[in-house]
């Protein structure tokens, strides 16, 4: 019986070699999970069946039993911060391991990035929660004042002999956003460089297979000035790719959304969505060759988490830190006669906004003050006013500042937050989604319109302080919050602005002392109108569009 063999059998076979082994290794990857441990919302305090660790963790469980000996997970960043669960384990429970690297522990994760929402609790809390990880944070871009570098750059991993080369990044933003804990402590620089440096090591230790792990955006503009704030580019991914040869996938995150599968300079890119509400899972098909092995084909999909069971082992994991979560929302801090709502908050003026800015502003002795409305789900209802119903209004980890600034800047800071709107009767959509909803601010202490009619950077028709007209020389003290006094956002005109107040305080600790301290609250002690929009035919279309995209 004649047997037909592929060419590179034969080949083999006449030079007395043996045929190439073949085999595939899974790469599964979540990204941006934020706390999100379990199917629970605790702000509206009721189950969720999209998101979560515990349904990602059957996913990666099924993967296993596919290709047992032959999967790594990894994570891209920003674990340890985000719902009420992290900020009791952050700020009022003392558990032996974090509820978030239990769960990740129960999961089996081989390395993580370190995220920029890692460092909001501090260095200190960073580092202590770290040790109770079975798995290495990694970050090669992270340099300390002194000492040895608190996170390394790369791990390597061994599936059936494949010796796999993981390196992680962080994203140089957190130099900005969190500088008041990093600031003659570690400085975040730029990942290329880094990033190349790792690979071509991992490649003299003789490592198969290369997979970077990074904390940032694929290719998206700076939510900073790189120029003004002298920082290295925030979405560097595609660069990543372009400017390292020698990396078989690289794993991004940071920028929220979702890559199923994209090559770029014959490097395999994909990003899970956040919240673990997708795996991203990528199949490296491996030949062994006469020195190791090497990477034959690749291609990457999402596994979306909804409607997958959730696993009884994280379950389990987190059950102490879910009931204490439970109960921390649950707790009661006051009264209301009527209920609240931000629901409209990003295009009239509402109480619930009101409550943030005067809060602010009388805490900073400010002129004005600034928020953002986080959340237009956001509400108080009547009756009982509780934690969660607070929290939920501020789910950052923010602290208040207050900077001076002058009229001009206070008018190029107002300009620049109305180009979160489109321009009303052209093809523009009524709301620009590559704007997030929290880059759009909200002032107190001064009255303004917003035209819509007109273009950026020509909206703010109308601007007086105390019935004053702005101008240009004039000075006022801003209260806002560490992220937005960075330049967070794009908000460069307020970079190097004089700080004239800074507090370690967190804002949504402020606001659930204010409520406390008043016991009952009404509209009338925060309510003042001072803002619009015209013409009022663009308030319903950018009203809808706000609920449709709601980041």
């Amino acid at each position: 019986m004649l047997i037909l063999l592929p060419l590179g059998t034969l080949a083999a076979a006449a030079n007395g070699a043996r045929a190439p082994r073949e085999q595939t290794l899974l790469v599964a990857a979540t990204t941006d999970v934020h706390g999100h441990l379990v199917g629970w919302d605790y702000y509206a305090n009721h189950s969720d069946t999209v998101r979560g660790l515990a349904r990602a963790a059957t996913i990666v469980d099924s993967l296993r039993a596919a290709a047992p000996g032959m999967v790594v997970v990894v994570d891209a960043g920003d674990m340890l911060q985000g719902t009420p669960l992290t900020y009791v384990a952050a700020r009022r429970e003392n558990y032996s391991v974090h509820p978030v690297f239990a769960a990740m522990n129960a999961m089996h994760y081989d390395a993580a990035a370190v995220g920029n929402h890692e460092f909001n609790y501090g260095l200190p809390f960073l580092y202590a929660a770290a040790k109770g990880a079975h798995f290495p944070l990694l970050a090669a871009n992270a340099y300390p004042a002194s000492g040895a570098p608190p996170f390394p750059g790369r791990t390597i991993v061994e599936r059936d002999g494949v010796r796999i080369a993981l390196i992680g990044a962080t994203t140089p933003g957190s130099n900005a956003w969190d500088r008041d804990n990093l600031s003659g402590r570690l400085t975040i620089g730029a990942i290329v460089p880094a990033v190349r440096a790792q690979v071509d090591s991992a490649r003299r230790e003789h490592a198969n297979v290369i997979v970077v792990v990074m904390h940032t955006g694929l290719g998206e503009p700076s939510s900073y000035d790189t120029i003004a704030t002298r920082l290295p580019s925030e979405n560097v991914a595609a660069e990543v790719a372009r400017a390292v040869p020698g990396i078989d996938l690289i794993v991004y995150g940071h920028s929220h959304k979702q890559m199923a599968d994209t090559v770029i300079a014959g490097t395999l890119l994909m990003q899970p969505k956040n919240w673990a509400q997708s795996v991203a899972v990528a199949a490296l098909h491996l030949e062994q060759t006469g020195d190791g092995w090497r990477v034959a084909s690749k291609s990457s999909s999402l596994i979306q988490s909804a409607g997958h069971a959730e696993s009884n082992a994280v379950l389990m994991a987190v059950k102490a830190a879910h009931e204490a979560a439970l109960g921390y929302v649950a707790m009661t801090i006051g009264t209301s006669d009527v209920r609240w709502s931000a629901d409209s908050g990003r295009v009239v003026d509402t109480p619930l906004a009101d409550l943030i800015l005067e809060v602010e502003r009388r805490t900073a002795h400010s002129d004005l003050a600034s928020t953002a409305v986080f959340d237009v789900g956001a509400k108080i209802d009547s009756g009982p006013v509780t934690v969660g119903e607070i929290a939920r209004l501020y789910p950052y980890e923010n602290t208040l500042s207050a900077v001076r600034i002058t009229g001009a800047r206070l008018r190029a800071y107002l300009e620049y937050s109305a180009r979160y709107y489109g321009t009303y009767g052209t093809a523009e959509p009524p709301v620009h989604q590559d704007v997030p909803g929290y880059n759009f601010d909200i002032v107190a202490g001064a009255d303004y319109t917003i035209d819509l009619s007109r273009p950026i950077g020509q909206r703010i028709t109308k601007l007086t302080v105390k019935g004053t007209p702005v101008a240009d020389d004039a000075t006022f003290t801003l209260a806002l919050n560490n992220y937005r006094r960075s330049g967070g956002g794009g908000y460069a005109m307020l970079k190097d602005a004089p700080e004239v107040y800074n507090s370690a305080a967190e804002i949504r600790d402020l606001l659930i002392a204010e409520v406390e301290r008043r016991k009952h609250i009404t509209p009338s002690d925060y309510f003042q109108r001072n803002w619009s929009i015209v013409p009022t035919a663009a308030i319903s279309p950018a009203y809808t569009a706000t609920h449709h995209y709601t980041q």
